[in-house]
């Protein structure tokens, strides 16, 4: 059984501290049986980077037809009050919390809590690409931030989209869509968006190596969950060299034949 004293010891062990900034991407399967489930992972994390700190979790909505298809009809796609989060079990419980705000983006909401996560979530309506320039995933590369896997990988990261959009990859749709928020009292809210292309494969997996190799990640294990832990600044400073090699270094163009 793992208790919130075994997951601070074990974010401890892993690196993070006190006033870090750090986006969580969880599954709370991985860990086996977990003591009072969801809200022991969230109280440790927030225990351990303090309210000087921030703790962020991708907030996603169901994407029905992808991302594209659930923007292009223009029409009201999310409502910060209620709209549950698909991005897992952690996540859905988290920005429930007292406390915790939800940014204001029809298809990537970023849920934080703490000093620094307020401030990053701030303005992300104004982001024409979700998860570009100005985004949370850029602010919290940008502050030096931390990204950590609870039982997951890369191939939920994503700051990769990040890396892929501040880099002009080829990824985005040219046209821009125009779907509606409903904000925290009850406001409609126009939001400007180009989304992701549908039908593009990524690999992302390959990124774990690259992290291995210079030195920008971390590994550890709480019950049966492998935790990584990854500086984010790092992460688009490598990335991004190689995407400016190869703006397809990402995409799994086999996988696309």
């Amino acid at each position: 059984m793992v208790t919130k004293k075994d997951m601070v010891k074990g974010l401890i062990e892993l690196g993070l501290k006190e006033g870090d900034s750090v986006l969580v991407h969880s599954s709370l399967s991985s860990f086996g049986y977990i003591e009072e489930g969801a809200d022991t992972v969230i109280s440790a994390l927030m225990e351990v980077v303090g309210q000087e700190g921030g703790v962020l979790m991708p907030s996603f909505p169901a994407f029905v037809g992808g991302e594209y298809g659930l923007v292009e009809k223009n029409e009201i796609v999310f409502d910060v009050r209620v709209s549950p989060s698909r991005m897992g079990e952690i996540t859905d419980v988290f920005w429930r919390r007292e406390g915790v705000r939800r940014s204001i983006h029809p298809t990537h909401s970023v849920a934080a809590w703490g000093d620094k996560g307020w401030e990053m979530i701030e303005g992300h309506e104004k982001c024409l690409c979700s998860c570009g320039e100005g985004t949370p995933f850029h602010r919290n590369c940008l502050i030096g931030g931390k990204i950590l896997f609870l039982g997951t990988t890369h191939s939920s990261s994503t700051t990769l989209h990040t890396v892929e959009d501040v880099n002009g990859a080829p990824t985005r749709s040219v046209f821009v869509f125009y779907p509606k928020v409903i904000d925290c009292k009850g406001r409609v809210v126009t939001v400007s968006t180009r989304p992701h292309l549908p039908g593009l494969a990524r690999q992302y997996e390959i990124i774990n190596k690259v992290c291995r190799e210079n030195g920008i990640q971390k590994e550890g294990k709480v019950g049966n969950a492998v935790l990584k832990l990854i500086e984010a600044d790092g992460l688009l400073e490598t990335g991004s060299r190689l995407i400016r090699k190869n703006p397809l270094f990402l995409i799994n163009m086999e996988a696309m034949r």
